[in-house]
């Protein structure tokens, strides 16, 4: 998707909020920026000095709707008091669902139709002596380290088997 049309899908749907009566900002920078090394968010909405600035990862780009879903809720953190989300954002959120027929949620499933947003391996497995429960780490921690001086919520003691 070229930048002229993303900058384009944006503002239309800038339009349709404020058609609904959600008070938008007025103080958005026009340009959607791409981010191409997110990997854990679809997208984000960035205030500083008193402007927003919504930026979209790269992997969002191959999905019209989903790309859309993700600017919609970009732009609802741009209401008064929405940078959050609170009730109100919530309540914004809801409209947009009932009138557009979006689904605009706090958070969307890693499993979404681009798939995983990221893979990590699983690199330590923690096993409890008590009741065998596995716990998984994908990176070193305190307990991956010294797994003997924590416990299961069972009460066990821990054991590092991988």
């Amino acid at each position: 998707m070229l930048q002229r049309e993303l900058d384009g899908l944006m503002a239309g749907l800038r339009l349709e909020l404020l058609a609904l009566g959600i008070p938008v900002s007025s103080r958005l920078e026009p340009e959607v920026r791409v981010n191409t090394r997110a990997k854990r968010r679809l997208g984000c909405c960035f205030y500083q000095s008193g402007r927003y600035w919504i930026e979209v990862s790269q992997k969002v780009l191959e999905n019209e709707a989903l790309l859309k879903q993700t600017l919609v809720h970009e732009l609802l953190h741009t209401c008064p008091k929405c940078r959050d989300h609170g009730a109100r954002w919530r309540a914004y959120a809801q409209i947009v669902n009932e009138k557009l027929g979006y689904r605009i949620e706090r958070t969307v499933r890693t499993e979404t139709p681009i798939g995983p947003l990221r893979h990590e391996e699983i690199k330590y497995i923690l096993e409890c002596q008590s009741c065998g429960a596995q716990i998984k780490r994908m990176r070193m921690s305190k307990a991956v380290k010294s797994p003997w001086r924590y416990r299961c919520p069972c009460g066990g003691k821990l054991k590092r088997v991988l």
